[in-house]
């Protein structure tokens, strides 16, 4: 059985800034920067879907991209330490940490100081 890449019409890069776009502003715009993963991917999904992502030639929607790229949408949400993943019971919620955050073509970078984290050497730190 021969096994077709994932051809997909944007970058991953491009995907993740889509992504980082429209989820700020839907958690900005929620009570406490809170919603649930269901309603998140909900209002995601609605938002990009006149962006043109496709894979194969086939219409894809924001949320399969990144599942696509990512394994799941959570995997995303724990790649970058800007959002929060909250489990209560069996519901799954996601918050923003920077509540001050606003996207915009300035802030691009800011995106890649959130991935991951970062180790620091304490050597370099005078402790008082």
């Amino acid at each position: 059985m021969v096994r077709k890449t994932n051809k997909w019409n944007i970058s991953k890069e491009k995907g993740e800034e889509l992504a980082h776009q429209y989820i700020i502003e839907i958690l900005s715009e929620s009570r406490n920067q809170t919603l649930t993963l269901s309603e998140l991917i909900i209002l995601l999904n609605q938002r990009t879907k006149y962006h043109k992502i496709s894979q194969h030639s086939k219409k894809k929607s924001l949320s399969i991209f990144l599942k696509s790229h990512y394994g799941s949408i959570l995997e995303f949400f724990d790649k970058f330490s800007m959002y929060g993943v909250m489990k209560h019971g069996s519901e799954i919620s996601i918050k923003l940490f920077d509540n001050e955050l606003k996207y915009n073509s300035g802030t691009k970078d800011i995106f890649k100081h959130h991935e991951g984290w970062t180790f620091v050497d304490e050597e370099e730190f005078l402790i008082i």
